[in-house]
């Protein structure tokens, strides 16, 4: 009778084999492309968002309208952002992370694309470090201006806002109190703790200054960035 079973030494490897490894499962191009369409969703209603809020800022601004903007229906706008809030959230966390898909750093940290770009011999000079330190947040300014101004306009008529802007407010604070730490303590004005120095670059590096300044008194960005530096080595600095 023919034998089904195998012998003990059937299907064995030899001494000192190579155990193959798994073959990676293949993605197929059908997910990709839902992948991808999910994310180019994703990207048109948050630009519908944005500019939906700055037309109308938050009160006014309706998921009806961002749907429309970006062409597609209310309930996709719900399946990929959930509500109004969300999406708010998401165009401001857009514009301080560069990705509205990456999620802000751990609290305490500054953020990734202040540092990225931060050349070794500009973190060990005070004035160059502060001028870098300024030029990000020009930068940050320019895309943020839509996402500030919503967010203080809707903090003063939603509580949820007001949450999300004080959660992002200290979020900033502690970011700045990472940054000023890179000062040496000898390089500060006498007396002036490195806590104190923080706070006075983050109320002088603050959405407050952009809408007084820009908003307001119609300074340009380069002016903007100019004043802000200006007053923070002079506040901070021993030398200034």
């Amino acid at each position: 009778m023919a034998r089904t079973g195998k012998t003990a030494t059937e299907g064995r490897q030899p001494p000192g084999a190579r155990a193959e490894p798994p073959r990676p499962r293949r993605v197929s191009r059908q997910r990709e492309a839902g992948e991808a369409t999910r994310r180019e969703t994703r990207r048109l209603l948050l630009a519908a968002a944005q500019a939906e809020f700055a037309e109308r800022g938050y009160a006014a601004a309706t998921v009806i309208r961002i749907a429309e903007r970006a062409e597609v229906s209310v309930q996709t706008l719900y399946s990929n952002w959930g509500s109004k809030r969300n999406l708010l959230r998401a165009v401001m966390e857009g514009a301080l992370t560069g990705d509205a898909d990456v999620p802000l750093e751990a609290a305490g940290q500054p953020l990734a694309v202040l540092t990225a770009t931060l050349d070794p011999g500009d973190a060990k000079d005070p004035r160059r470090l502060l001028a870098h330190l300024v030029h990000q947040y020009r930068l940050l300014a320019e895309r943020s201006a839509v996402g500030w101004q919503t967010y203080r306009d809707g903090a003063a008529i939603d509580p949820d806002i007001a949450a999300d802007w004080q959660q992002l407010t200290d979020a900033r604070r502690k970011g700045f109190h990472a940054m000023i730490a890179w000062l040496p303590v000898q390089a500060l004005r006498p007396g002036l703790s490195h806590a104190a120095a923080a706070d006075t670059a983050w109320v002088i590096a603050s959405p407050d200054t952009h809408d007084l300044l820009v908003r307001r008194a119609a300074y340009s960005y380069d002016q903007l960035e100019d004043w802000v530096r200006t007053t923070l080595t002079a506040a901070l600095l021993a030398d200034s």
